[in-house]
């Protein structure tokens, strides 16, 4: 079985929290690293080497667009995954316009995330 190796980016550790919660029963999903911000997000990837990020919008220094569309330019291969609160038109194209796979509201995560992952690498061929 492969491992998809997951980066969080997100400045609210309460939604770390959340995720390995959600993730504890997937055991091909392993959450390698955390950020609090685009460019610790950024860091973060170039030395952990996620296979996956799940990044938000909104973060202090860098937010989850410019960061996605930094990692995507890095490491074209990374499946970027948009999670945000923000259920805009403007946002949802902008984070298809960095790269990002998909985007996905936190208010859905637990219905929408593990299919979104799913999808993305069987699409991705991983």
């Amino acid at each position: 079985m492969q491992i998809i190796k997951v980066l969080i980016a997100d400045d609210d550790m309460r939604f770390w929290r959340f995720v390995k919660e959600l993730f504890s029963s997937e055991e091909d999903l392993q959450i390698i690293g955390e950020a609090k911000d685009g460019q610790e997000a950024i860091l973060k990837a170039k030395e952990l080497k996620p296979d996956l990020v799940l990044m938000d919008i909104s973060m202090p220094r860098m937010n989850g667009l410019d960061a996605t569309r930094r990692l995507k330019g890095i490491m074209p291969e990374l499946v970027v995954i948009i999670l945000t609160i923000h259920d805009l038109e403007e946002y949802k194209v902008a984070a298809t316009a960095s790269g990002a796979y998909d985007y996905i509201l936190k208010k859905s995560l637990m219905e929408d995330l593990i299919p979104a992952i799913r999808r993305a690498f069987k699409f991705e061929g991983k």
